[in-house]
């Protein structure tokens, strides 16, 4: 087991926060007082800190004692620990890299500490005393803080036979593994934690969804995670002790309380078993962890909380039947839903801002100019977006409805557990007094709507319900009227019928990001299914289907060729110009939508276009 501690708050010195105090972390590493297992932290130290204005972005940055006068390059060690050169170098003109220095000897031992610590002023730190376990490295390698980029992370526990620990679903791959800081059951929980931080993932998520994976593995493991990027703690405790402590403009969150009694740095407080907590200078929120499978809330704070619906199998589950489905017989075709990797999002993402698709562009035309007008038709106090995503278009009816003076939440759905945590933290910050409620679902299936406050209005944008049939949309429709009320309000972007060249260029870019788009789908049954496709061995075909009044994506097969697809026992024959399908969406007119609107209960109340009447925005009421 170890010791760890993590502040933020005023500049200060590690020996005011370590050294000083009377049973801190120093005397912790001989005489711990509330250590669970394990009597003595003799097997090494390290202290990382944020350098500020007292001290230069490339300072003591060393593994080693420091020497007089000597320094580490930052960015030769953002380098190698992963990080890019540009986001290095805008983390040291940020001075926002932490420095570290580590020991593999008792921190009572080393007599360069003393100096360093009186000398050292930052705003944050994150310190660990060790107690290797068996089997594990007892070099300076092993020692927390780890560190990538701008996070620190320690770790105090145990993972029984974490050398065998099952990895499947980690996305680490046998690099990875061959790259760990040292071989520790901490420095493979570090990976885990840090390939989550790469893609994005906020830090309560990535340090719930570790200890969750681990220990449904290892029941008996101890996971005492704790992770700061020099702004934010986030900490778990999962099977010994921990505590905090606040007062204004500060934060210490510690394995255990020192005996400091100085009243202005507020009372130690002890943290719930099986709890994570999140931390700031200005707030500390602690919440149980849960499966995230549970139909069970997981709060983020006061103002945000996420509510998982889907079952555990579901990405998986869902993936085999709609394989199955779809490529057992001629025609072979595959729902769009599975472009959506992180690669495909991100090519998506390029797509939106090639000049050949106009759909994003011409509605946030519409968004920019209308939002006022449908903030009053609408008066919502509940805002409900289906499919949210980044909810990056959406700040526009956000901004909208506050100056109104009407929303009081904002609600999203979407399968994305990642998207949707991160956009509720970013609203949650940039909208103070709005309460946001998401919940991770299949909204086709399953709204999820419970107590929001009304009038609602309900937000469906992109012409996403383009990619649903005649008969689809149908059932979709029913569905919405069934859960809107008297007083409710729709707000839907459909794209338009035009001239079909426009339309097939829209899905066929020059620059082929839409065919690195379509083909990635390939990629993705490999990876997860063991599928043998060779991407190169197909093309991609964007069609205008006028009878169906919709573009069409292809994949067509360039040769004969057998793909095996073992995760369904399925193997898929392709003659010579063969197609699988990939995507439909379908453009709309005015009078043909809204008759199917009227035929689901709904009438339209207002029907917007951007200028060159490309998208169309619509309002619809629940019809009386």
């Amino acid at each position: 087991m170890c010791r760890h501690l993590a502040y933020l708050g005023p500049v200060t010195t590690p020996a005011a926060l370590i050294l000083e105090p009377a049973q801190g972390l120093y005397q912790q590493s001989w005489a711990p007082r509330l250590q669970r297992h394990g009597r003595v932290n003799a097997d090494g130290f390290g202290i990382g800190w944020y350098p500020t204005d007292h001290e230069a972005p490339d300072a003591a940055d060393a593994d080693e004692p420091p020497e007089p006068a000597e320094s580490a390059d930052l960015s030769t060690a953002a380098v190698e620990s992963g990080v890019s050169a540009e986001a290095a170098e805008a983390a040291d003109a940020e001075e926002d890299r932490p420095a570290r220095y580590r020991r593999a000897v008792p921190i009572w031992t080393d007599g360069n500490l003393p100096d360093l610590a009186r000398t050292v002023h930052s705003h944050a730190f994150l310190a660990a005393v060790r107690s290797a376990s068996e089997g594990t490295s007892r070099d300076e390698s092993a020692a927390a803080p780890f560190r990538e980029g701008r996070w620190l992370f320690s770790h105090n526990g145990f993972v029984p036979d974490w050398t065998r620990l099952p990895l499947a679903g980690t996305g680490l791959e046998p690099a990875d593994l061959l790259a760990l800081d040292a071989r520790s059951d901490s420095a493979l929980l570090w990976a885990m934690v840090a390939l989550r931080l790469r893609r994005g993932e906020p830090a309560g998520l990535v340090l719930a969804a570790v200890v969750r994976q681990v220990a449904d593995a290892r029941p008996d493991a101890r996971l005492n995670l704790l992770l700061t990027d020099g702004h934010t703690i986030a900490a778990t405790r999962h099977g010994d002790t921990l505590w905090y402590r606040s007062a204004p403009g500060r934060v210490v969150v510690a394995s255990e309380p020192d005996l400091g009694l100085d009243p202005d740095q507020g009372e130690w407080r002890e943290v719930p078993e099986h709890s994570l907590l999140l931390a700031t200078p200005a707030s500390v929120h602690c919440t149980p962890l849960r499966h995230p499978h549970s139909k069970e809330q997981h709060r983020m704070n006061d103002r945000f909380s996420l509510e998982l619906r889907l079952p555990e199998d579901y990405f998986a589950s869902t993936l085999r039947a709609d394989v199955l489905a779809g490529l057992s017989a001629p025609p072979r075709t595959l729902p769009p839903k599975w472009f959506y990797d992180d690669r495909g999002s991100k090519l998506f993402e390029q797509i939106t801002d090639l000049p050949e698709y106009y759909p994003t562009r011409a509605e946030q035309e519409i968004l920019a100019r209308r939002a006022p007008e449908i903030a009053a038709a609408g008066r919502a106090a509940t805002l409900i977006e289906l499919g949210s995503g980044s909810s990056r278009k959406t700040r526009l009816l956000l901004d909208a409805l506050t100056a109104a003076g009407t929303l009081r939440r904002y609600t999203p759905l979407d399968v994305s557990v990642s998207a949707l945590a991160e956009a509720g933290e970013a609203i949650c910050r940039d909208y103070p007094e709005l309460r946001v409620t998401a919940t991770v679902t299949d909204f086709e299936h399953d709204l999820a709507l419970t107590d929001e406050p009304g009038p609602r209005l309900f937000v469906f944008l992109g012409s996403t319900i383009g990619n649903l049939d005649q008969a689809q949309r149908a059932l979709f429709f029913g569905m919405l009227r069934h859960a809107l009320s008297a007083d409710d309000v729709l707000l839907l972007g459909a794209d338009l019928v035009k001239d079909p060249a426009v339309l097939v260029a829209a899905y066929d870019d020059s620059q082929g990001v839409t065919a690195a788009f379509d083909k990635n789908v390939l990629s993705v049954l490999n990876r997860e299914l063991g599928a043998d496709f060779d991407p190169d061995a197909f093309d991609h075909r964007a069609v205008w289907n006028a009878d169906e009044s919709r573009v069409e994506m292809h994949l067509v097969a360039r040769s004969p060729q057998r793909v095996g697809i073992p995760a369904v026992g399925l193997s898929v024959d392709f003659a010579a110009g063969e197609a699988l399908r990939t995507e439909i969406s379908v453009k709309f007119r005015r009078e043909s939508l809204t008759a199917e609107l009227d035929a689901a209960g709904f009438t339209v109340r207002h029907w917007w276009t951007d200028p060159g009447a490309r998208f169309a925005l619509l309002m619809a009421v629940p019809s009386r």
